[in-house]
């Protein structure tokens, strides 16, 4: 089962849709026998989050979002940046810290000296 935020933040006080059939789903499951896990995904990241995540400050991360480097979407009059996008990003950076590595690796490991 599937929440989006959406329904969740927009629900009114009291017992509402989403909980009724979450209730619901639960109640099935564990008629079943089945263990219900619940989890969350992170779906937009804020500037700052992908600036913390990657070790750069906050500025790079708005430079790259202004020059299109890092694609982000306004909510309001703020940018979000995808999880994916800021996957990608951290997986461009860690292979770039890998190829560095390997140079000072194969360097120290067989460089006679």
């Amino acid at each position: 089962m599937t929440l989006a935020p959406e329904a969740v933040r927009s629900s009114a006080s009291g017992e509402s849709v989403w909980e009724k059939a979450l209730i619901e789903f639960i109640r099935e499951a564990s008629a079943e026998g089945m263990t219900v896990v619940v989890s969350t995904e992170v779906r937009m990241m804020t500037p700052d989050e992908v600036a913390r995540g990657l070790n750069v400050s906050r500025s790079t991360i708005s430079r790259r979002i202004a020059d299109g480097a890092i694609k982000s979407t306004m909510i309001g009059n703020r940018h979000h940046v995808p999880y994916r996008e800021f996957q990608r990003l951290w997986e461009d950076y860690m292979g770039r810290v890998v190829d560095a590595s390997i140079e000072d690796i194969e360097a120290e490991l067989f460089t006679d000296e």
